[in-house]
């Protein structure tokens, strides 16, 4: 491998990264489910606050007239999922306004291939057919079966997602609303990016050889600070504890201490600067111990030279210094 050269090409291209939030349906790895949107569909569009209703419903309906060039009016509400219809078929969502008789028909689609009768959803909410209308709602511009064409139009989740986005005012809804909009706002925008090509993608297939390169490297740099690391443990007799090379812990498990020492190497292994943080940290029991270990030790020569860090759960950085 020519490092050289390696160098040379990294010093020259800034290298486009693309970053995913990760949200509540990442999480729990729930985001490519139907049901579960459609279901989270329908709460924006049936919640008790109405500023929610409104986004979603006002949104998907200039969608509708944009498209399909219908007016409908819905002053009386209800949304259902998974509506049974007479020929054993689903509505994934079933939108109908008891005062004008206005329907909309949603078929949700993710990933799963398009196999349900849709001709069959039509038929089952029984109105002019001027009072309704199909939505076929699917992740990437669509083809609308031939036996429904008249009734049915494709609508993208990205494009209601963005009209909700071009009339989205968070400072007029609760704050626990602008999380749940936030968070599904960026779900459906990590679903459509998915299979798009973005510029990181389009990078790697460019450079692919120098960034394979670059990966081993970095494997290498990583081997070797796996290999200190154990040397620190061998050195004090103690064992060493960690999955990430950013961090790693020392501790003295033959007599069940709680008290740790911690490496940080973070800001090295990221390239930030060439420096690393020792930590004291007291754990579970031990961290109960903090204040009287502050008093004890307040003018120790091995305390003043040192600050404390994060708390978090059962761990403490007592003392730490860069």
């Amino acid at each position: 491998m020519d490092l050289q050269e390696l160098g040379l090409f990294l010093d020259q291209k800034t290298i486009p990264v693309t970053k995913n939030k990760i949200g509540f349906l990442e999480i729990i790895r729930k985001q490519h489910y139907e049901n579960i949107n459609s279901n989270i569909y329908a709460h924006f569009l049936s919640c008790d606050i109405a500023q929610v209703r409104s986004l979603f419903f006002d949104s998907l309906l200039s969608l509708i007239s944009e498209k399909a060039g219908k007016h409908l009016s819905f002053i009386n509400v209800k949304v259902s999922t998974e509506v049974a219809t007479f020929n054993s078929g689903r509505i994934d969502i079933l939108i109908e306004d008891y005062h004008h008789q206005n329907a909309i028909i949603i078929e949700n689609k993710i990933y799963h291939y398009l196999s349900n009768d849709l001709l069959d959803y039509w038929n089952h909410y029984k109105t002019d057919i001027l009072k309704k209308i199909g939505v076929l709602l699917t992740l990437f511009p669509h083809e609308v079966p031939e036996n429904v064409k008249d009734s049915f139009i494709n609508i993208t989740h990205i494009e209601w997602i963005n009209k909700v986005k071009e009339n989205y005012i968070p400072s007029f809804l609760p704050d626990n609303y602008k999380v749940y909009i936030d968070d599904f706002i960026n779900t459906i925008e990590q679903l459509t990016r998915i299979n798009t090509m973005n510029d990181s993608t389009k990078f790697y297939f460019e450079h692919a050889s120098q960034i394979i390169k670059v990966n081993e490297t970095s494997n290498e740099a990583y081997r070797f600070l796996n290999n200190e690391f154990q040397k620190i443990a061998n050195k004090i007799g103690w064992q060493s504890y960690g999955n990430e090379v950013k961090w790693r812990n020392f501790w003295d498990e033959t007599n069940h201490l709680n008290t740790y020492l911690t490496v940080v190497i973070k800001d090295l292994v990221e390239g930030n600067n060439l420096s690393f943080m020792l930590v004291l940290e007291l754990n579970k029991k031990d961290k109960e111990r903090v204040d009287e270990l502050k008093e004890k030790f307040e003018y120790h020569p091995q305390v003043i030279d040192k600050y404390g860090g994060e708390s978090i759960d059962d761990y403490v950085h007592f003392l730490c210094k860069n």
